[in-house]
Parts: C-alpha cells; sequence; structure tokens
C-alpha cells in the first residue's frame, strides 16, 4: 500500500524543510491597513477638482445634440434660406 501511495502523491519525493522555505512565500497581515484621509489643501484641490468635472459633465450634456435635433436645425436653416432667396429673387424681378 506505501509503495502505490509514493506513486500517487503530489508531493516532491525530495521534499525538506529548508527548500520549502525558500520557494513558499505567504503574506499575513496582523493590522488591518487603513486608509489615510487627506487634509487641509489636499482635500481642498480634490473637492475643487471634482466640482469642476461634475460641471464639465453637466455642461457637456447640456450642449450636446442628438443626430435628430441636428439634423432638424439643419433643415430649418436651410429652409429660411431658401425662403429668403425666394424673396429676394421676387423682389428682383418686380423693379
Amino acid at each position: 500500500m506505501t509503495i502505490l501511495l509514493e506513486e500517487m502523491s503530489v508531493a516532491d519525493g525530495n521534499f525538506s524543510a529548508k527548500e520549502e522555505v525558500t520557494t513558499m512565500t505567504a503574506a499575513t497581515y496582523s493590522q488591518a491597513m487603513r486608509r489615510v484621509r487627506p487634509h487641509g489643501v489636499d482635500r481642498a484641490i480634490m473637492r475643487l477638482s471634482l466640482m469642476t468635472l461634475l460641471w464639465a459633465r453637466r455642461h457637456a450634456e447640456r450642449s450636446a445634440v442628438s443626430h435628430e435635433e441636428h439634423t432638424r436645425m439643419h433643415r430649418e436653416t436651410q429652409g429660411i434660406q431658401r425662403r429668403e432667396h425666394d424673396a429676394a429673387l421676387l423682389l428682383a424681378r418686380v423693379r
């Protein structure tokens, strides 16, 4: 039975404690890592940059125009220019 176990074992046949210590690494922390909170100028700069980012997002969303809205505005502009051109032609023919 011991012969069968030695053949099926996943442990290396030349196991030594010294070799295992150099090849295995483990990290254990006795104290929980805590995050240091920013103070003073750092905190003010972080808040200012966050406010600027949020303002820029709102501004971009307000000024963003969908494709349909852009197409509608372009067609209206073309219609106005066409009507003004036609009106100018009518005035030029009358005189």
